[in-house]
């Protein structure tokens, strides 16, 4: 059987050079990866895009994918799960959701109600957009990465439409028949381990998982041992 694409919707803030080399990872091990960007990140027409055009975004990668007869694996991480979760409702074409340190989060609830109903204390309202506060962001985003690394990719980083936390969630994938795995990052300090733990009990009795130890961007700091996560969670979501 052909591997599926690897359809990746990332999380705030990050812009899509943050994804490149993961991507050549990906296409490395003969997967077709890919990484679709957000409305809601770096946007400048106004009113900013929210949920719905991030949704959007990604079912159109999709439908393109299953007009061409390919099926998708999304790979969603941090609030890229959000989208990825309401994105594949109705998607014949998606065989599963790899949540990747990522929100799974209960239909009619938001972002910010997963957040305790407050920004944390590291991300800075600017009216219709929010930022990472940059003297918080290496250690919140990129605590497992060489400092001159962490200042790299901090200056890669944009704003996120304020829209995209105030909206609920509509679909729950791990709710119907769609597989689903989780990637926990056990040294996350902007997704902390025990809140990915507790998100990913919404998978059952038996979740399908793979344990990182890494920050919030495996992506970034340890591509090679996400690529054999990803492998390892595509071969038992598809069997």
């Amino acid at each position: 059987m052909s591997k599926p694409v690897i359809v990746i919707v990332p999380g705030s803030w990050q812009k899509p050079v943050g994804w490149n080399g993961f991507v050549q990872q990906l296409q490395g091990a003969g997967y077709e990866a890919i990484h679709v960007s957000m409305p809601t990140v770096g946007g400048t027409e106004l009113p900013l895009a929210g949920l719905a055009e991030d949704v959007a975004a990604v079912q159109a990668v999709l439908q393109k994918l299953a007009g061409e007869g390919k099926k998708a694996l999304v790979l969603g991480h941090s609030s890229g799960g959000l989208v990825g979760s309401n994105a594949i409702a109705g998607q014949d074409n998606v065989v599963g959701i790899i949540y990747l340190s990522a929100f799974m989060i209960p239909s009619g609830k938001a972002l910010l109600d997963m957040l305790g109903g407050n920004p944390l204390p590291w991300m800075d309202i600017q009216g219709d957009r929010v930022v990472g506060v940059p003297e918080m962001i290496p250690q919140v985003a990129f605590n497992d990465m060489a400092p001159v690394e962490q200042a790299r990719w901090g200056a890669e980083m944009t704003h996120t439409s304020t829209a995209l936390f105030a909206t609920p969630s509509s679909h729950e994938p791990w709710a119907t028949a769609t597989p689903c795995g989780y990637i926990f990052c056990s040294d996350d300090n902007a997704l902390p381990f025990p809140i990915q733990q507790q998100m990913a009990a919404q998978l059952g009795p038996a979740p399908k998982t793979v344990t990182l130890k890494a920050g919030h961007c495996p992506f970034l700091s340890i591509p090679a041992q996400l690529l054999e996560a990803v492998k390892t969670l595509e071969a038992q979501l598809l069997q």
